[in-house]
């Protein structure tokens, strides 16, 4: 968990939670879940803590046997903020139709792989998006630059699913506030 400055709930966990202390919540109750009825190949896109409902996404997969390709990118800024790094690699290894690239915005100085920005990397390796079904996660800069992105790459906004984290204080407000 990040602390947000002048942020109440992680003002609150950080200075006040009490070990042991039993919280009760209710997570949000979205739209962004897997279509499984699809038979379009999954390039699902997580930036940050972006990836845990992507891994969920393709646990999913194994749990209903869901054979089309998955191609997976999930950027940090350093290779240390990489959580469960070896995972995502062990699914490439162990199923065909698996592709993992993780990207680093501010690499270490021995990182060989992918640098730079999410959507820029989706980009280059996927000229044309027609025919996916995009997943895309992680905070609203990063949606909405890949929203932009991948419109020009041809994806139809029908088959773009995307969930950015907001502070409460920037989310829109809902009906009912």
């Amino acid at each position: 968990m990040r602390r947000v400055p002048q942020g109440q709930f992680t003002g609150w966990i950080f200075d006040q939670l009490q070990e042991k202390t039993i919280l009760r919540i209710q997570a949000p109750l979205d739209t962004f879940t897997l279509r499984e009825e699809s038979d379009q190949p999954l390039l699902l896109i997580g930036g940050n803590t972006g990836f845990a409902p992507l891994k969920g996404m393709i646990e999913q997969t194994f749990h209903v046997g869901v054979e089309r390709p998955i191609y997976l990118y999930r950027e940090v800024r350093s290779r240390r903020a990489l959580y469960l790094p070896e995972l995502p690699r062990d699914w490439a290894r162990a199923h065909a139709k698996r592709r993992y690239t993780p990207v680093l915005s501010q690499p270490d100085p021995d990182w060989t792989e992918r640098i730079g920005l999410i959507h820029a990397a989706v980009a280059a390796d996927h000229p044309d998006l027609r025919g996916f079904d995009v997943y895309l996660n992680g905070l609203p800069v990063m949606v909405e630059a890949g929203r932009r992105a991948f419109a020009d790459e041809g994806l139809p906004p029908e088959h773009l699913f995307s969930d950015a984290f907001e502070y409460a204080a920037d989310a829109p407000a809902k009906p009912g506030d």
